[in-house]
């Protein structure tokens, strides 16, 4: 038997398409290891940083069930935590583009600006992240900036909101910008 303990925020359908989709499956009459209960606890952790949940806990746990041989109870407990909500994006290094020009091109990790309460923007994807990175190079190409790069981000927590389901946090984008080619 396997349980998922704990899934308020993500549908459990959800979960069971990203299993298929890493062939992840735990059956009856096979047999379990840890390298199995690691490979699920992280595509689970997967589908909820993929809703914006960066800091989900998961831990299998496996009981034993009396009476059958060898039978067991496979337990993934699940604590959601906060929904991580991005405030401000800085970026680090940029010197011949502004701030708000690069703003302008991340899609999917947007500040919440004035109307994040009405749109969706504002909520960290960190699988997303990877587009918008390559939007901002695919800018500062269009620029003449051949060998920019963009870094790895960095979140920095601001606040969490007074019910604890929001964490606000502010997303530090390194930027290296090179040097600028002209034809």
């Amino acid at each position: 038997i396997v349980d998922y303990v704990g899934t308020r925020k993500v549908d459990q359908s959800k979960i069971d398409d990203k299993l298929k989709e890493k062939q992840l499956q735990i059956r009856l009459d096979s047999f379990i290891d840890p390298g199995l209960l690691r490979r699920v606890s992280g595509a689970v952790r997967e589908v909820y940083a993929s809703e914006g949940y960066q800091f989900a806990e998961v831990k299998p746990e496996v009981k034993e069930i009396e009476g059958g041989p060898k039978l067991v109870n496979v337990t993934f407990n699940i604590t959601e935590g906060p929904k991580v909500r991005i405030r401000e994006i800085e970026f680090v290094g940029n010197k011949a583009i502004g701030d708000g020009s690069l703003r302008r091109r991340m899609k999917e990790n947007k500040d919440g600006g004035f109307f994040s309460f009405i749109m969706k923007g504002g909520t960290y994807k960190e699988e997303k992240f990877e587009d918008d990175a390559q939007n901002l190079i695919d800018y500062y190409r269009d620029h003449g900036y051949v060998r920019a790069q963009v870094g790895q981000p960095d979140l920095k927590t601001l606040e969490d909101s007074k019910d604890a389901q929001v964490r606000w946090v502010q997303l530090q984008v390194p930027i290296t910008e090179g040097e600028q080619y002209k034809v």
